[in-house]
Order: C-alpha cells, then sequence, then structure tokens
C-alpha cells in the first residue's frame, strides 16, 4: 500500500495539467459521482465564421485497490446526468459513454474561469478506489462541403470537392480522383471518414506531459512496449528519445519500474538537472519521437482515433471557396520561421519565438540540436490567424512542429475497412491499441502517412496539400521530428 500511494502522488504530479493551458484539480468523490475543477485559456463560441467553438475533452481513469490497475471509467450517456456550475459552461455526453465534451453554452470568447464539473459514472464512484480526471482541448470541425487537393504541390490530391453526397457514396476505385491513385487500394466505403461530417479535432499536438502521463498509466509490460529504455533502467533515462540527440524531448524515467510488479513513473526534466517538473522542465513542449503504435495506443487509452489524410486537409482549409496553389494552413503562401533557438521563456508555460510575422510556424531547424516548440506557442491574445499560424477553425500547429499521422499514405493499401469508430479507453496487455481495423503498423506502406511537416523541414512540405511523404515509412519506428493528435 505505501508504494502504491507512493506512486498515486507521483503519477499526479505529472499530470496537473494535462493540456496546453487546461487546469483540472484532483477529483473528489460527492456521493456516487466524481466533482472537479476545471478551467482554460482562449476559449471561444463563435456564430460567425467559422461557426465553430472549442472544448475539453474529458475521461476518467480508475486504480482498484484490489490490483493496483488503471482502468477507464465509463460516466453516463446522458447529458442531463452531469452538471457545471454557473452559466458559460455545459456537458455534453457521448453515445458510447467514454468521457465527455465540457464547452461554452453560449457565444462568447477568452479565458474561462474555475468552473465545478459533477460526472456520473455508469459504476458508482467510492471513496476506496482512486481516480483521475484527464482533460484534452479539442475543437469543434463543422458539417460542410471542403475542397481537398490544390493542384500544385507535390503528390497532392486532384482538386475535388468533398459534399453529402460524395460521403454517402464513398470513393470508388479510381485513380483520377486523387493524385496517386488514392483509390487503387480499394474503394472508400460511406463508412470511411471523408470529412464531411462533424467532429472534434485536438487542438494542440500531444505534449510531453502528456504523453508522460500515459505511460504514468499503464503497467510495466504496457510500458515496455510504449518507451524505448526498459522500465526498470536507471533513474533519468529517457524514456523515448535518444539519449544523444533528444531534440527538446526530455521524458524520463522519475522513479525505476520493478519487473512484472509495480511500473516505472515517469516526467518531465527538460533543463537536464536531475528535479522533474520544474516550471521550465518543457512539460508543453509537443512530443516527438512517436511511432505510429505509440500514437495509436495514445488514442485508443483516450477513447479518441487517427484523423484521415481527407479530415486534415478540412482542419487545415475549412470552407473556403478555393483552394490557392502552394498555401499554407493559414490560408496564405506567406510564412515566418520559428526555431528552438531562439525562444522567450524556453520550457515554461509561456514559451515564444523571438521571431514574428506571418505564418510564424517551427520549420528549418537543426535535426540533431533543434526541437519543437510548446503546443500553442504563436497564439496569444491580440493573433490573428496568420500570426498565430491557425487553421481554419483554430486548430495549432497542423504546419510545422511535429508531423501529423494520419490515416493514408501509398495508393496500394487498403483502407475501406478503416470507419470512424473512436478507441475503447483499454490497451491490449503487451501495450497496443485494440480497436479494429486501425493500421498496425503505419508508415506509408502500412495506412499512416506523414502531413504537415515538422521542425526540420523545409517550408513546402508544410503545405496543405503536400503529399511528399506518402511512401515514407519513418513513423514505422520512432523519430524525432513525429508526432501527432487524434480527433474524435
Amino acid at each position: 500500500m505505501k508504494n502504491k500511494i507512493l506512486f498515486y502522488i507521483l503519477l499526479f504530479a505529472a499530470n496537473i495539467a494535462s493540456a496546453n493551458n487546461l487546469l483540472i484539480s484532483p477529483p473528489t468523490v460527492v456521493g456516487p459521482n466524481l466533482q472537479f475543477n476545471i478551467s482554460w485559456d482562449n476559449s471561444w463560441n463563435a456564430s460567425l465564421t467559422p461557426s465553430n467553438w472549442d472544448g475539453v475533452w474529458v475521461f476518467v481513469k480508475r486504480q482498484a485497490c484490489s490490483d493496483n490497475l488503471w482502468s477507464h471509467a465509463t460516466v453516463s450517456t446522458v447529458s442531463a446526468n452531469h452538471s457545471v456550475t454557473g452559466g458559460v459552461l455545459q456537458v455534453d455526453a457521448v453515445s458510447d459513454g467514454m468521457g465527455v465534451f465540457v464547452r461554452r453554452s453560449a457565444l462568447g470568447n477568452g479565458n474561462i474561469a474555475s468552473a465545478t464539473v459533477t460526472l456520473a459514472l455508469q459504476t458508482a464512484a467510492n471513496g476506496v478506489d482512486n481516480y483521475q480526471v484527464f482533460g484534452i482541448e479539442m475543437v469543434n470541425i463543422p458539417q460542410g462541403n471542403f475542397l481537398i487537393g490544390d493542384n500544385c504541390s507535390n503528390a497532392t490530391f486532384n482538386n475535388l470537392l468533398i459534399t453529402s453526397a460524395t460521403q454517402a457514396a464513398g470513393l470508388g476505385i479510381q485513380g483520377n480522383y486523387v493524385g496517386n491513385g488514392w483509390g487503387s487500394g480499394g474503394a472508400l466505403l460511406s463508412t470511411f471518414p471523408l470529412g464531411f461530417n462533424s467532429f472534434y479535432s485536438m487542438k494542440y499536438e500531444i505534449s510531453q506531459q502528456q504523453y508522460a502521463s500515459f505511460l504514468n498509466s499503464l503497467t510495466f509490460t504496457q510500458q515496455l512496449a510504449r518507451t524505448a529504455v526498459h522500465p526498470a533502467s536507471a533513474v533519468g533515462n529517457f524514456a523515448i528519445a535518444s539519449a544523444a540527440t533528444p531534440c527538446r524531448n526530455f521524458i524520463k524515467i522519475r522513479t525505476i519500474g520493478v519487473t512484472a510488479f509495480t511500473p516505472a513513473v515517469y516526467g518531465c526534466d527538460l533543463n537536464n538537472n536531475g528535479v522533474f517538473e520544474e516550471a521550465a522542465d518543457g512539460q508543453n513542449i509537443a512530443c516527438g519521437w512517436l511511432a505510429w503504435s505509440d500514437l495509436m495506443a495514445y488514442l485508443d487509452w483516450a477513447a479518441l482515433r487517427p484523423m484521415t489524410e481527407f479530415e486534415y486537409e478540412k482542419i487545415c482549409r475549412g470552407a473556403s471557396p478555393a483552394s490557392l496553389g502552394g498555401e499554407y494552413v493559414w490560408s496564405t503562401t506567406a510564412i515566418t520561421q520559428a526555431v528552438s533557438s531562439s525562444l522567450n521563456n524556453a520550457g515554461l508555460v509561456n514559451e515564444t519565438s523571438t521571431a514574428a510575422g506571418n505564418g510564424l510556424a517551427c520549420f528549418g531547424g537543426n535535426p540533431t540540436t533543434d526541437g519543437p516548440l510548446r503546443c500553442g506557442f504563436a497564439a496569444g491574445a491580440a493573433t490573428n490567424r496568420a500570426q498565430a499560424g491557425a487553421t481554419w477553425y483554430g486548430v495549432m500547429e497542423m504546419a510545422g512542429n511535429v508531423w501529423e499521422q494520419c490515416i493514408g499514405g501509398r495508393w496500394d493499401y487498403g483502407y475501406g475497412g478503416f470507419t470512424s469508430a473512436c478507441g475503447d479507453g483499454t490497451l491490449t496487455s503487451g501495450g497496443a491499441a485494440n480497436t479494429a481495423n486501425w493500421p498496425p503498423t503505419g508508415g506509408g506502406f502500412g495506412g499512416g502517412v506523414l502531413r504537415g511537416g515538422g521542425f526540420a523541414d523545409v517550408a513546402t512540405q508544410l503545405r496543405i496539400s503536400d503529399r511528399t511523404q506518402i511512401s515514407n515509412n519513418a513513423n514505422q519506428s520512432r523519430n524525432q521530428s513525429v508526432g501527432g493528435r487524434g480527433v474524435r
């Protein structure tokens, strides 16, 4: 029990702020329910273009005292069974009970002050088990028509309008609808997410703190699969990055694991002084070194799913009536370079680039000495979309920082079985995603393509429609420039 209590304290310490500017307090048991406080910055609910909102995907993990294992706790699928104080926020339940969305209940924008959320669990809460509440900032992507491709960028999709009719019919085996014959690997059925229907996208890429918190909820055996170094290695060993060239990824072993009994505890130590979770330890830096299998496991655990290439382009281009040849995600061809060697407040929650200008993005850095920047580094209260490097819908860093990983790639891979099914919050005993029809290996040859460019790439690879990497298998193993995010 003593070891269990120590593990729980360290686990919580690494999860106080599990996304950029998002704060969730430790939950308390109130009758059969869980109660916690939530706050985050730069929230909106807009009636004008792009007519969408942001919110937080909230889900719960439960640790039973009988075995000390963490499992996913399902919640009520009825919105009215949950509550939130005040009139600013509302709780939206989802049909699978994997979590809830907390978002603005009326039009407005600005920071969300602390509010108290009460969640009704499907299995009543008790005062014996331990609970953790996780939150991931998300952006609503509304239903609607959009264009894929720009007929200009490398290996681009052909310029094609996706409509309700397209989604309802799917796309058959016809090599002319996309560049390089995407359809020749099999028809894309009506169940395949072509992007017309509404969905939520993570606002930011997975941060290092988020990945560390994920690792801290796994068993020792599962950690073996999701890290590069044995969990029983010495304190200070890098979890997923190369020790020789970590590229700003300083997730490390904080407490040594004990084989088959006690998992390791991981934390961030960017300043490399052996003291974990200090203010400047880079918790909010985007997480590189994520192989496809790492991303799939994280998304399954968080009850999200990978995005498709079609959804990637919709998130970026939105409802723009036409595509612009060679455009970036902020809808212009202008771009400004940011690199990790020139920063203000390095490693802190308010880390920014010393560069400023339209289309500010992290690219063109040194592949061994530089690295990604803080999630949301270019956005502030006074920045416009171009200055913040934001997409049409307000999603951040879809260009640069770390590569996005999407369902797609080579034309000879069959994608027909992939659907909008989300993860179930549970991994296999060996630490792998268990959701059916998710490509297991990734890489352009294995159904998991890289999009959007990373911190060391050239500007052209950051273009919305650039598909240079359709045959790149770098994400079948861990690479410093590869990260990711999920959708739901």
